[in-house]
């Protein structure tokens, strides 16, 4: 029997048995169910039980520890990476929590590691009593140490970008068995209570993070950076995009930590308003007599303080030369009412980019309906294409199209010499990257200088 999901299938065995090992090496039955359902993902247990009366049976436990480790990500994570890495991040997540239990103090006290269904994993102990002169593991430091490796294996898997929309949150508690309670129930209960308490720590954070913004957009705190577009065979220069930072220092600092919050607060117009503003004022003057790209959102592009024709007449005294660069991950959704949106965009003097084009699900089809002016490589084709032959197809059949709709390509990501040299080799004409130029800040307290040659 077998029931399908998203991520995976479930797995339901019969008559299967969470089994534990006592500090004496004696197998003991702890948690004993009729049938034990496992994620197809993680491959763990799952839980909560839905009906407690499933468990034939627990064996009472004098002193339980839960230890609760929830992954906390912004809304939209999936939509902006896919579901297929978010299960990697489960798998990680999961195979490093089942190391470090067994590395753990505590590890002669387990009794099961689960997960929620969700986001979340229970790991649970029968905590033993202090011995006199001694002190007992620690369940908080346990929680603790879980907690920091989690975050640091995420890191070394995933790099900074995704795990920056990511946290990695902990509880833990201890409960003296209450013989007038049923056991299943004393279990759920605890296991509940572990949720619950990081389900609030999150909301806290999530409650200071909006305000923090609020206080960001209020007083203008953000500040522009301009990275250099350039030719990849000679390495002039063919533009600039146009870049945003948070107040340095800050929880907000990095951008898709900026934007995230923002998506989740419904503030993401409001922000990227501010953004544009940021951006057009006091242009340094190396980027006023460039071509400019900017980053907007479809919400944004379908909002009347966008189309107003004001706006509009502001971006182009601004700057005469601007691309406005949409990402391939968004969902345009009804491409023939944006169509009018593109065409007014397009009768101010605005060209088109599709951002991060080969990274999402609807590439082909964006390009085909909007027919922009550039099309930017994302940054992960980029990545090692010298030694991936499918990646180097892919940029070759976006350079193909390009060349049939007249768009121009831009390999974004460039951060190695081998990267650009195949890069040209595939007619790709230009670039940006670390190798070609990283941003330079403009704004209060940051660099004004922007180089204008190479």
């Amino acid at each position: 029997m077998s029931t399908k999901r998203r991520t995976g299938e479930l797995r339901i065995e019969p008559h299967a048995a969470a089994l534990s090992t006592d500090p004496s090496g004696k197998s003991v039955e702890r948690l004993r169910q009729e049938r034990l359902v496992y994620d197809g993902v993680t491959g763990l247990p799952l839980h909560p039980f839905e009906e407690p009366e499933r468990i034939a049976s627990v064996e009472r436990i004098e002193r339980l520890g839960v230890i609760y480790l929830q992954i906390g990500k912004f809304f939209g994570f999936e939509e902006l990476y896919g579901w297929e890495l978010y299960d990697r991040v489960l798998v990680a997540v999961s195979e490093g929590l089942r190391s470090d239990v067994e590395k753990s103090r505590l590890a002669p006290h387990f009794v099961s590691l689960r997960y929620s269904g969700s986001d979340g994993f229970y790991v649970l102990f029968d905590l033993p009593s202090a011995p006199r002169g001694r002190s007992a593991p620690s369940l908080e430091e346990a929680a603790l140490e879980f907690q920091l490796a989690a975050m640091r294996r995420l890191r070394e898997a995933f790099g900074g970008t995704t795990v920056d929309l990511m946290s990695v949150h902990v509880s833990s508690l201890s409960a003296d068995d209450n013989p007038r309670v049923r056991p299943s129930r004393h279990l759920i209960r605890n296991l509940f209570e572990a949720a619950k308490i990081v389900s609030q720590r999150q909301t806290r954070e999530k409650l200071d993070l909006c305000a923090e913004l609020k206080g960001v957009i209020g007083r203008r705190r953000l500040k522009a950076a301009f990275q250099p577009v350039r030719s990849l065979p000679d390495g002039k220069i063919h533009g600039y995009e146009a870049l945003i930072r948070g107040p340095q220092g800050s929880s907000l600092e990095r951008p898709n930590v900026l934007f995230a919050v923002a998506h989740e607060n419904e503030m993401s117009v409001e922000l990227e308003t501010l953004c544009l503003e940021t951006i057009f004022k006091n242009l340094p003057r190396a980027v006023s007599s460039g071509r400019l790209f900017v980053n907007a959102s479809s919400q944004l592009l379908r909002h009347p303080i966008f189309l107003d024709e004001r706006n509009l007449k502001a971006i182009n005294r601004s700057h005469a030369d601007v691309v406005v660069e949409i990402s391939e991950k968004e969902m345009v959704g009804d491409y023939s009412s944006f169509a009018e949106i593109v065409r007014r965009i397009r009768g101010s003097r605005l060209q088109i980019a599709i951002d991060d084009a080969g990274s999402g699900y609807s590439g082909l089809e964006t390009i085909l309906n909007l027919r922009p002016d550039y099309i930017k490589v994302a940054d992960s084709l980029v990545r090692g294409l010298e030694t991936d032959p499918i990646k180097r197809e892919i940029i070759a059949s976006l350079a193909a199209i390009g060349s049939r709709i007249g768009a121009i390509v831009i390999a974004e990501g460039v951060e190695r010499e081998e990267e650009r040299t195949s890069l040209v080799e595939l007619g790709i004409p230009f670039g940006q990257g670390y190798l070609l130029g990283r941003p330079a800040v403009h704004g209060k307290g940051g660099k004004r200088r922007v180089e204008a040659s190479h």
